[in-house]
């Protein structure tokens, strides 16, 4: 009996004392759940602002690329705008862009259509011709021209590619024939085809930066008032009116004997953008 009241007293005292502890530890776990809970929306937090981060510097690297490309794009338009100046004061000492060889013009340029030899008219053959063919030539990759070492035939060998309609192609070899053969008497001639088809494709401003070449290059050509109507031209299409009407009156100055068609089309373009 002694025993049996000992073991009760025992266990009473055993759930008296175990009572508090359990309850301090439903407590504890019921803080360190909260904790718990607390440290995850933390955490959700920052993996959001660390997503938004990443998301920053995505648009801060668009940006940046953007304007290194409109940079890009304004030094090229201030370089032409500079070759173009010097140009027009007579400075043959100017490197235009491109970086393109100077040449001494001899014999007249061959014309690609009927009727308009010597008297040098402002028709636009190439362009016409590109116009007429709507894309009915087939266009071949300019990776395989290949000139002959011949100049004469090189030249012929570049027009084949023209009159065939490959304008790509004709493209290429033209820009190698200036390239390879910057004093032969037919280059000047090359180089204004060159600037006629970059014009006809549309290509104003590699066709501005042919035709500032020819000027620099051929000051003598029988084209050389035609060049500055097709610069203009260029200068016009790239939606730069001013240097466009500098151009002309250029033209009209330093070739006052310039074929009366050459002169109709320069006044017709000075008209349309409205030179003062």
């Amino acid at each position: 009996m002694t025993l049996i009241r000992t073991a009760a007293i025992t266990f009473a005292a055993a759930c008296l004392i175990a009572g508090p502890a359990a309850a301090g530890t439903k407590d504890d776990i019921r803080d360190l759940q909260a904790r718990l809970d607390a440290a995850e929306q933390a955490l959700a937090g920052q993996s959001q602002a660390i997503l938004k981060v990443s998301q920053m510097e995505r648009q801060i690297q668009e940006l940046t690329g953007e304007i290194e490309r409109l940079q890009y794009e304004l030094d090229q338009a201030n370089t032409r705008l500079d070759a173009v100046s010097a140009v027009l004061a007579g400075d043959s000492n100017y490197e235009t862009p491109g970086d393109f060889s100077g040449g001494v013009s001899g014999d007249g340029p061959m014309s690609l259509m009927p009727g308009a030899g010597d008297e040098g008219g402002a028709g636009d053959p190439i362009g016409d011709q590109i116009q007429q063919s709507s894309g009915a030539g087939q266009q071949g990759e300019a990776s395989d021209v290949a000139l002959p070492l011949d100049p004469n035939a090189a030249f012929d060998y570049a027009s084949g590619f023209l009159l065939a309609g490959d304008y790509q192609r004709a493209k290429a070899a033209f820009q190698l024939y200036v390239d390879a053969f910057p004093n032969h008497p037919r280059t000047a001639d090359a180089q204004f085809r060159l600037g006629e088809i970059h014009l006809a494709l549309g290509e104003n401003a590699a066709a501005a930066d042919a035709f500032i070449a020819h000027i620099r290059n051929y000051p003598n050509d029988q084209r050389a008032a035609e060049a500055y109507l097709k610069l203009g031209t260029a200068f016009a299409r790239l939606d730069k009116a001013s240097e466009a009407c500098t151009v002309f009156k250029t033209m009209k100055s330093k070739h006052p004997n310039a074929p009366t068609p050459v002169m109709q089309r320069a006044d017709l373009e000075m008209s349309r953008i409205d030179c003062k």
